[in-house]
């Protein structure tokens, strides 16, 4: 539905380049209010500078882009003056306020230095009305909220400020199932309100049910544009790679040796005397709502937390609790579900995250050599796809995908005897998701013990031999592969009976 008096957002030939990367080419396309377009490319493609240049954060080196027929404003203060605002991925808001002013951030009503206590309220209800969060206490810190809902105050928060053009970045990567049904509903209502949506994510199931239109980056271009009904997912995935992609998670029978790894009785954090084994060649997925202790498990067994009862063990030898270094020299190496935060080092070079914490083949008496950190970085990054100007580069500065696929390098790397992976493909696009699954595929292939978990219980059914079912930080079932239900598992999930499988004594 598109509003009488629709705003409109025009792009023309815009590209960007730094010194001689083009990372934009000649990319054009418009906005409609009252229509949702989703912009979708693989990890490397152009979509995160394409949003920071229509944010004012980054200005085209070419072209120019218009809001209303008017240049955009070349800050990005002045950009959302304009009426353009960006949900980022990662959340914005200040966890310590409160809900009220972290929707109105930056934005209080005040008369003579004094705030406008009732003004403040009553904008903030407004904006958080619009959104579906009208019943929320406005004076609860923030960090009391669901994910989901702290993404919706973002929203509000810029509908405050009159936003008529809301850019949305991977706004469902952390959200479990039942969430990212809201923030579509919220999405979709606001699109009835006549603003215009770019949305942006890797999910492509999500862009047929709500996109209008779909544009397409490859490789810095627009390489296709067009309604959403003139597409299904195999020819969407064949625009955005340049080749067809059959399965993006090919699963492969293993042969499955020895008990690699046993935990008994294991208590931590978030984690309630969880029992569970993985063998050698077997890829064991943990399966469960936010919430269920399924980083929590992952993080005691990796000795990342420290564990109040019970054991890991492996081959045979039990780990102490809580001892990450320990764990590192049996072979128990761990993939973190945050990648920025916890499994790399932004500001440090792509070469320096792929040997932390093993030096070994880079060194000699005990003084690294760049030549060889750099030869065997650019090694890695051959074999495994990285996109990167040079090994010397920013590991902040590559995309998402590249990013997890250093992590995921880095573990491969070191021949583990138990590889944890949690979330392994968040926020990742379809083409890098069949590439981490091959490697954790291959892994396993050469003897790895391989646990995964993620937030897409299809994800996780697609690639496991087995399963355990996480509720409330315990596990109430084991299943395999062959007695794989969706239904049944989902309904495990919520608590429900176990009606198959084996179910936790």
């Amino acid at each position: 539905m598109k509003s009488a008096d629709t705003v409109h957002v025009v792009l023309e030939g815009v590209s960007k380049t730094y010194g001689t990367n083009t990372v934009l080419k000649n990319v054009g396309f418009a906005l409609e209010g009252g229509t949702i377009t989703g912009l979708v490319g693989e990890n490397g493609a152009g979509k995160s500078t394409l949003i920071r240049t229509l944010s004012g954060a980054v200005h085209p080196t070419a072209g120019h882009i218009t809001i209303d027929g008017e240049p955009l404003p070349r800050s990005t203060g002045a950009v959302i003056d304009a009426g353009i605002s960006v949900i980022y991925q990662e959340l914005t808001d200040i966890p310590d306020m409160s809900l009220l002013e972290n929707v109105l951030l930056g934005n209080l009503s005040s008369r003579s230095g004094v705030k406008n206590r009732g003004e403040n309220r009553r904008r903030a209800l407004a904006g958080l009305t619009r959104v579906g969060l009208a019943g929320l206490d406005l004076d609860a810190p923030i960090r009391n909220l669901t994910i989901a809902q702290r993404q919706l105050a973002e929203i509000a928060r810029c509908l405050i400020r009159d936003a008529r053009v809301l850019i949305l970045d991977e706004p469902t990567s952390s959200l479990p199932e039942h969430d990212v049904e809201t923030l579509l509903r919220v999405v979709t209502d606001l699109r009835s309100q006549g603003i215009a949506i770019l949305y942006v994510t890797h999910h492509l199931e999500e862009l047929f049910r709500i996109a209008d239109r779909l544009v397409v980056l490859r490789d810095g271009e627009k390489v296709a544009e067009g309604p959403t009904s003139d597409w299904d997912e195999r020819a969407l995935v064949r625009a955005m790679l340049a080749k067809d992609l059959d399965q993006a998670y090919p699963w492969r029978e293993r042969e499955i040796g020895r008990r690699v790894l046993h935990v008994d009785g294991l208590t931590a954090p978030g984690v309630k005397r969880i029992t569970l084994d993985a063998h050698a060649g077997e890829v064991v997925g943990l399966v469960g709502l936010a919430g269920a202790g399924r980083t929590e498990a992952m993080r005691a067994i990796a000795g990342a937390t420290f564990a109040e009862a019970g054991t890991v063990a492996v081959d045979g030898t039990v780990l102490h609790r809580g001892a990450l270094r320990r764990a590192l020299r049996a072979g128990v190496l761990y993939a973190p579900e945050d990648r920025k935060k916890d499994g790399l080092v932004l500001d440090g070079s792509v070469e320096s995250n792929l040997v932390y914490g093993d030096y070994r083949t880079v060194s000699r008496w005990g003084i690294i050599s760049p030549r060889a950190l750099a030869r065997k970085a650019l090694d890695i990054a051959s074999r495994y796809g990285v996109r990167m100007h040079s090994p010397s580069q920013p590991v902040g500065e590559l995309s998402g995908g590249n990013q997890q696929k250093i992590v995921v390098a880095r573990i491969s790397e070191r021949e583990p005897t138990v590889a944890l992976f949690d979330d392994p493909t968040r926020g990742v696009d379809v083409g890098a998701k069949a590439g981490i699954y091959d490697e954790i595929f291959d892994l396993a292939e050469r003897g790895a013990a391989v646990l995964v978990c993620s937030s897409d219980t299809d994800e996780i059914l697609a690639v496991a031999d087995r399963i355990y079912v996480l509720v409330a930080g315990s596990v109430v079932a084991e299943i395999p592969r062959d007695r794989f239900e969706r239904e049944d598992i989902l309904h495990l999930s919520a608590g429900g009976n176990a009606t198959n499988g084996t179910p936790a004594p």
